[in-house]
């Protein structure tokens, strides 16, 4: 994993949806929500292991966080994870933070 410094994040219709709303399709709003996802973030600090990226790079963080380790994940189809879980969909916070934390694999 590594720690980000956001930069900059998007509004997109499932924000606003949650916003005035409370819901977007079956994904209900049940306790506090920090919303969006669409982000950009300077690495600040990278947990063990972590090659790349480095510290001070500047990514994008795809919003999607799949499993990696069901059949889909394997064969390289991890849009696809039945176990995807995505930044501002409860019960996952969302990016519109100073900083988080965000798997390095899903950094580009």
């Amino acid at each position: 994993e590594v720690l980000v410094r956001v930069l900059s994040v998007g509004i997109c219709g499932s924000d606003i949806h949650y916003w005035w709303r409370g819901r977007t399709a079956r994904f209900v709003v049940e306790a506090p929500l920090v919303l969006g996802h669409e982000t950009s973030a300077q690495v600040v600090a990278c947990g063990p292991g972590v090659q790349t990226p480095r510290p001070g790079d500047v990514v994008a963080l795809e919003p999607g966080v799949a499993c990696s380790r069901c059949e889909l994940c394997l064969v390289g189809k991890y849009n696809l994870c039945r176990e995807m879980r995505f930044h501002a969909t409860p019960p996952v916070h969302g990016t519109l933070t100073r900083y988080c934390v965000h798997p390095a694999d899903y950094c580009y």
